[in-house]
């Protein structure tokens, strides 16, 4: 694509801050394609494209795209950047709220030697299962053993290659997200707070006692958190020893208290995980695994997380899911020599606030860059962002080289972005005058149908561009829809603590926890 091709990149030489950059700066700065190509160089968002020849952003940076609804945010940039992700052979995942990004993409990545995992809360009962206890349990008793089974040691007595402090932080993840909405909508945070250490107890608990069982699963971790399981976990309670870290986490909230504070707690505890009381298919999908998301740095996988977006229900698995898979993913990236993964991974999350706020997501989008992941963030507005993110929004925005902007009635936004694109000297109706680059009123009367938007490219100066609609790349317009496959439930255990409780009161005092008997 030469200057001449793009010819509707709109450039002013001005004097002042600043200017429009020139086609050539940008061509310069990005990685060009020829889209018509089998194999891309690179893969990335695109920040130039006539739907032959494209100009990606290959750098190790975090891209935010904001336009309302119906701005054709997906059909513009998420659909041709995730073609782009496939022909360059790097893994990504994406939420799907209407599941078109996989009837759009999905075959193409599997034609493309891709494996495909499909989580699909709208349509339960196809696509893939992902067990949320099942890496942290395996981590829990990750170690070094000799030829003949036995543990190694390092010289300070500690076990070699032990990962139980990476098992620690997954579970308290899947705590906190799961206390996260009663938190939110709770007017005395006393009570989801030790809700939450409960919660927390009752993981513990399970990779304890539930393991010779078969029964470390979201099935048997609601069942501990219903009421007829109180009494059981009180003896457990009283009978634990001190030392041991559930012993610690059950004392600390079931003893000592009086009835109605305990009765709160459980009232609130089973508030966190009702859903999979409600809701049997979804507990059927997630007791058990159909893919190992640490393989997701190491081969190309496509990865569609498709949620309905007309209903918040399952949104927090959606929060759940991305915060383990990048936990999981930067515990793989310290492995390697490089310090970063093999297989570049992209998190391509459309309606962003739309999702429950993702823990530690400043720090998440801080560290991903030296460890080969890059977050596309697709947002409505900066209201949306805040209210979502409140102070950690502009830490968010500040960790983006990015910003596109396609259309929006939101005031702030507006004024961010023209203020972004800086100033310019003009002459007014008193003589000269500082002008905005851009005005507000200006930003709101892009061309939709032409595909107009304004994008702030790295350290470049801004730039207006026609971006090719998605059906404008000859090469992406046919299509192969791979049908999602139904899932095939197994019959799986739960924890019986009334069971076990029964065999633990008789143990001697001081015995371990993990072994009752």
């Amino acid at each position: 694509m030469s200057s001449s091709q793009i010819k509707n990149t709109r450039y002013k030489s001005n004097t002042g801050t600043t200017r429009w950059a020139t086609v050539e700066e940008i061509q310069r700065s990005a990685v060009k394609v020829n889209l018509s190509d089998e194999n891309y160089p690179a893969g990335g968002i695109p920040v130039m494209s006539d739907g032959k020849t494209a100009y990606l952003d290959n750098r190790d940076t975090h891209t935010l795209i904001f336009g309302a609804t119906g701005s054709k945010k997906t059909r513009l940039f998420v659909m041709p950047t995730i073609n782009m992700f496939i022909r360059a052979g790097e893994s990504f995942i994406v939420t799907d709220p209407k599941a078109e990004l996989y009837v759009r993409t999905g075959g193409f990545a599997k034609d493309r030697g891709y494996k495909l995992v499909v989580l699909n809360f709208r349509d339960i009962g196809y696509g893939d299962r992902w067990d949320p206890l099942s890496l942290p349990y395996e981590y829990y008793y990750h170690y070094a053993t000799d030829a003949n089974g036995e543990p190694i040691y390092n010289s300070d007595g500690t076990l070699k290659f032990d990962r139980r402090d990476e098992a620690n932080n997954l579970i308290n993840d899947l705590a906190a997200t799961l206390s996260a909405q009663q938190k939110e909508n709770s007017t005395d945070i006393l009570y989801p707070m030790m809700a939450e250490t409960l919660l927390t107890a009752n993981m513990y608990l399970l990779f304890e006692a539930a393991a010779r069982e078969n029964a470390v699963n979201i099935r048997s971790l609601t069942s501990l958190c219903s009421q007829s399981s109180l009494e059981s976990l009180k003896t457990l309670a009283g009978k634990m020893n001190n030392s041991n870290t559930v012993g610690m986490l059950f004392k600390g909230t079931l003893l000592g208290e009086n009835e109605k504070t305990i009765s709160s707690i459980m009232t609130v505890l089973y508030g966190m995980v009702s859903i999979f009381n409600l809701n049997k298919r979804l507990t059927d999908m997630l007791c058990g695994n159909t893919f190992d998301m640490r393989m997701f740095g190491h081969e190309k996988t496509a990865v569609y997380i498709i949620v309905p977006d007309e209903k918040t229900t399952c949104h927090f698995l959606v929060t759940m899911f991305i915060k383990q898979v990048y936990e999981i993913l930067i515990g793989e990236a310290q492995r390697q020599a490089a310090l970063s993964l093999p297989v570049r991974v992209n998190f391509v999350l459309d309606e962003f606030c739309n999702i429950p706020k993702i823990p530690d997501m400043p720090s998440m989008i801080s560290a991903a860059r030296s460890r080969n992941m890059r977050f596309y963030l697709v947002a409505q507005s900066i209201h949306q962002l805040k209210g979502r993110y409140g102070e950690d929004a502009d830490t968010i925005k500040g960790n983006c080289d990015n910003w596109i902007f396609l259309t929006s009635r939101e005031r702030d936004l507006l004024n961010e972005i023209s203020f972004l694109c800086g100033e310019i000297d003009a002459w007014g109706p008193g003589g000269p005058e500082k002008r905005r680059l851009i005005s507000v009123e200006e930003l709101q009367r892009f061309r939709k149908e032409k595909g107009e938007c304004l994008i702030l490219h790295g350290r470049e100066y801004p730039f207006i561009t026609y971006m090719a609609d998605i059906d404008e790349y000859p090469e992406f317009r046919n299509y192969k829809v791979v049908p999602i496959p139904y899932i095939d439930f197994e019959q799986v255990n739960t924890f019986d603590v009334v069971k076990f409780t029964t065999k633990f009161a008789f143990a001697p005092e001081g015995v371990p926890f993990s072994n009752p008997d």
